[in-house]
């Protein structure tokens, strides 16, 4: 699907629920004039108080689900990202561990292997999340993401 179908599809949408969120309003006024004459302006202001107390309960459920969901959004965007490097060991990358974190080095040290040569730097950027990316890793690449306890040997 090209870019200018979507946009249009974009603008069609926007423009229709521009027009039922006004016939909507206009609803809702035509409902307000029509309780004013039919029971009084004393009990019409008892029911509009009412019915505005239900709705602005409305609203702060969903300004609360919003600002949830914005909350969720931001936390899952954060990337760690190894890209255009070489790396004589390995690669490990910890997010999001609610708990207790326990790396332990098994085999005495490290053992280093030449990587090959570092690659030509990208203009590309990692995704969002954990990634290993243009790069030459001479170790293994362990990803831990989202978890409630971590314990590892190394």
């Amino acid at each position: 699907m090209s870019p200018d179908v979507r946009a249009d599809n974009g603008g069609v949408i926007q423009r229709f629920l521009g027009w039922v969120i006004g016939l909507a309003g206009l609803i809702g006024l035509g409902c307000s004039i029509w309780l004013f004459v039919a029971v009084g302006l004393d009990e019409a202001d008892k029911l509009a108080s009412v019915l505005s107390f239900f709705l602005a309960a409305v609203g702060l459920v969903a300004t609360v689900y919003g600002v949830v969901l914005a909350r969720r959004a931001s936390v899952g965007g954060v990337t760690q990202g190894v890209s255009d490097s070489a790396v004589g060991g390995g690669v490990l990358q910890v997010g999001r561990v609610r708990g207790k974190v326990t790396l332990r080095r098994t085999g005495g040290s490290p053992a280093v292997t030449a990587p090959g040569a570092v690659p030509a730097p990208t203009t590309v950027n990692p995704p969002p999340g954990q990634s290993v990316s243009h790069s030459r890793i001479a170790g293994p690449v362990d990803q831990v993401h989202d978890a409630d306890e971590l314990d590892a040997d190394r």
